[in-house]
């Protein structure tokens, strides 16, 4: 892992270790198994994504990063998920790692509390704590597979899948893809960001598209701004797109997502 990639699973780690007041793990699998609804994620993207030229938006909110720091700090959580889902996006992804992107679980609850889209728990998740945490309020998980062993990772997806999660894995180059190549992972995100280096080039996407196969759905993440870009990754098939910073920058985020969506 790249110096600032570490650090942030180090300060994840440290952020659950030295918190005061966590729900108790048998309290969340309460809260799990008390759950009336769970929203397919994978179905939402497929339905979005049917008609010629529209493309299935992972709408995130998101406001910050380690490249380009808080660019968004007010950004409200709740006006977010109305107007993404008033914009037509398929989800929602949240960011919860507060230290570097400026996010909070109750950030999730309360978008996911305002519209009915499924929601993806975007974080920086290591253990099995987060796996239930997340269980109790997320419809879907981040698993990104640089940050675990192949063993851990298919032992966190497992998992979640037990607590009816649905869990989008994460990989950036090829040896990503080897070290889940034996699992045949349903939900396949590609990040367009080289983690180590921070540089971005979506061109990742449209190269690692065919190492996976047909009935695997693939998202493509990262350096996603225009429907031009969206264009440029569809020649390879992806239909699906998880977009962050530049909807969560634009003025006008309802009009910029539907043309994202649909081009018009």
């Amino acid at each position: 892992m790249s110096d600032i990639l570490s650090e942030i699973v180090r300060r994840r780690r440290l952020d659950y270790a030295s918190a005061s007041g966590l729900i108790s793990i048998s309290e969340l699998i309460v809260r799990n198994s008390e759950r009336v609804e769970f929203r397919s994620f994978r179905d939402s993207l497929l339905l979005r994504s049917v008609g010629v030229g529209e493309v299935a938006i992972i709408a995130e909110v998101k406001r910050g990063s380690p490249s380009n720091g808080l660019f968004a700090s007010g950004l409200d959580p709740v006006s977010c998920a109305i107007d993404y889902e008033s914009g037509g996006a398929a989800a929602l992804s949240v960011l919860t790692e507060g230290n570097y992107f400026g996010g909070n679980l109750n950030d999730l609850i309360v978008a996911r509390a305002n519209c009915g889209l499924p929601v993806l728990r975007k974080d920086f998740i290591v253990t099995e704590y987060q796996v239930y945490e997340t269980s109790a309020y997320a419809d879907c998980m981040l698993l990104i597979a640089r940050l675990l062993d192949g063993q851990m990772l298919k032992s966190l997806y497992d998992l979640a899948a037990g607590l009816k999660l649905e869990v989008l894995v994460e990989v950036y180059d090829e040896s990503d893809i080897e070290k889940i190549s034996a699992y045949n992972f349903p939900l396949i995100g590609i990040n367009n960001r080289n983690l180590s280096t921070m540089n971005i080039d979506i061109n990742n996407s449209i190269k690692l598209a065919a190492c996976f196969d047909a009935g695997q759905m693939l998202v493509a993440a990262s350096g996603i701004h225009s429907r031009n870009d969206i264009e440029r990754v569809m020649s390879c098939g992806i239909k699906s797109f998880l977009i962050g910073e530049s909807l969560s920058r634009n003025k006008n985020r309802i009009q910029f997502l539907r043309n994202l969506a649909t081009g018009k």
